[in-house]
């Protein structure tokens, strides 16, 4: 069997339904898939009505902050009928804040002479908007300026400065704890895009596995994750991060087989007689 554990719709950035998603599926001869959207489960409620040739694993992915970097935390819900009303609450509501922070910055950035709007800002975020997308956008709506994002941080947007706004943002220990008090399993996202932390850390802060397998430029580059893995005894978890046949990466280029996909299954399929 094989499963790609990583892909998104249209419930956040991805380009396809959740019944495009598992046709490409179907067709490509994969036996399952994972529905991760960015940072809302909106998805979950029509996977569970929902009835098609390949399996569905519902999923989630949260846009954390750990030391300042963002940090992608991939959560994996336990197929054991335990309600999760408290975790879609929990999204709803960081989401909204995150918006009206980042209008308000909007505003203040008006003041400033800089006038971006916010669809501008939300296509440079991979699900929740940070500071870090309100800066490249206005980088965009302003080339002549030759502004870099450090230059607009330290003008307009970073802590005490003009245009900043106290920020709600999700400590990745926190998003943790709360998958697992949701019934989840936690997985760290593609180690290998981090780059101002060493991954290793965040694998202590009780992460039940790590993504593996992922459509890195070096292939090789991922041995040295699994490795660190199966040291920690952790889970070992893959897919393509598929986002459309338009957007980047294939469906099924990465994914999960063997007896890596069976301990993850395994894992998601305990207490089903809840």
């Amino acid at each position: 069997m094989k499963y790609d554990l990583h892909t998104h719709t249209k419930y956040s950035d991805g380009e396809l339904t959740i019944e495009g998603n598992v046709r490409r599926a179907f067709e490509l001869g994969l036996d399952g898939i994972a529905i991760c959207d960015h940072d809302n489960i909106d998805s979950w409620q029509e996977i569970d009505n929902s009835k098609y040739e390949i399996s569905l694993i519902k999923g989630v992915e949260l846009s954390t902050y750990y030391k300042g970097e963002n940090i992608h935390i991939l959560g994996y819900y336990l197929n054991n009928n335990s309600p999760y009303e408290e975790l879609d609450k929990f999204l709803k509501d960081m989401r909204k804040k995150r918006e009206t922070r980042t209008k308000r910055i909007i505003e203040l950035l008006k003041k400033q002479g800089i006038n971006i709007e916010y669809k501008n800002i939300e296509k440079f975020a991979d699900g929740a908007i940070g500071r870090p997308h309100i800066a490249k956008a206005i980088i965009e709506a302003y080339p002549q300026k030759n502004y870099t994002i450090d230059k607009i941080f330290d003008l307009y947007i970073g802590n005490g400065k003009s245009c900043y706004v106290k920020t709600s943002e999700l400590q990745t220990e926190d998003a943790i704890r709360i998958l697992k008090e949701n019934n989840c399993l936690a997985i760290l996202a593609h180690p290998l895009l981090i780059k101002k932390v060493d991954y290793k850390e965040i694998l202590s802060l009780g992460v039940d596995g790590i993504e593996c397998y992922y459509p890195y430029e070096n292939k090789k580059d991922y041995h040295e994750v699994i490795k660190e893995a199966q040291k920690r005894k952790i889970l070992i978890t893959g897919g393509s991060d598929y986002h459309g046949p338009i957007i980047r990466n294939t469906m099924g280029k990465e994914y999960l087989e063997g007896e890596e996909l069976e301990m993850f299954l395994k894992a998601i399929n305990k207490n089903t007689s809840k």
